[in-house]
């Protein structure tokens, strides 16, 4: 009985997270190029018992979460009729680098805006950080904005990229590295929707739902034959 208490609490968890995982695709529903998380759940080790005359039971430890990936599936082209909104038409990413850290980020939020800077003028994100264009390095759009001028960059498996929050993703070991994207298209005056449906995220809500209530009974239905055995004894 011990073992029931053990799966159904793990059961719990799993479910737990992923009823957090869904409620931030639910809240992220309005936000630009967002990307929803997927999970993707795993057994953990079964383990056979003597069931008696010869047979053998297999039972198992309760399932925990394997994965949490992306959902790449690309969003609605929604017209802004500003210049500085791009949109890609493909499965590229632009390049962004941070100010602070000089790093490299990569997203499909194509929101973009005027950063002044002296006598010069910046391509930058929401976040006011660089846009960069094809050379890598950050465009320069003192003398006008040229959507021809943005980099798009691609990688052999995007399912691998490490997701950091606000739609900025960074390269890992498996997603592979960046190379120029010479086939995905920028539409200016487009961004590109959330690509979280919210149908199919309050099906997975019930889901989720019902199965943390199912562990829950089973935790109470565990407790309670536990208290029996004791008094018993």
């Amino acid at each position: 009985m011990i073992r029931g208490f053990y799966a159904s609490k793990l059961g719990m968890i799993a479910q737990q997270n992923s009823l957090n995982t869904i409620a931030n695709n639910v809240a992220n529903i309005n936000t630009v190029a967002f990307k929803p998380q997927v999970t993707a759940f795993a057994s953990l080790l079964y383990e056979n018992i003597d069931g008696g005359a010869g047979t053998n039971i297999s039972t198992g430890h309760g399932a925990k979460i394997e994965k949490i990936g992306i959902d790449f599936t690309p969003g609605e082209m929604e017209p802004t009729t500003r210049a500085m909104d791009c949109a890609i038409d493909g499965a590229g990413f632009f390049g962004i680098r941070n100010k602070e850290t000089n790093t490299t980020t990569y997203t499909r939020d194509g929101n973009f805006h005027i950063s002044v800077e002296g006598t010069q003028s910046f391509l930058v994100d929401v976040r006011g950080n660089y846009v960069l264009g094809k050379d890598n390095n950050p465009i320069n759009i003192t003398g006008g904005f040229n959507a021809e001028n943005l980099g798009v960059f691609s990688f052999s498996n995007p399912y691998g990229l490490t997701l950091l929050g606000s739609n900025q993703f960074t390269v890992s070991n498996t997603s592979g590295q960046p190379v120029a994207d010479n086939v995905s298209i920028v539409r200016t005056g487009y961004l590109e929707s959330s690509a979280t449906d919210s149908a199919t995220e309050m099906v997975k809500m019930l889901e989720a739902n019902r199965a943390f209530s199912f562990n829950s009974k089973i935790v109470q239905s565990t407790d309670e034959m536990e208290k029996t055995v004791n008094q018993l004894r």
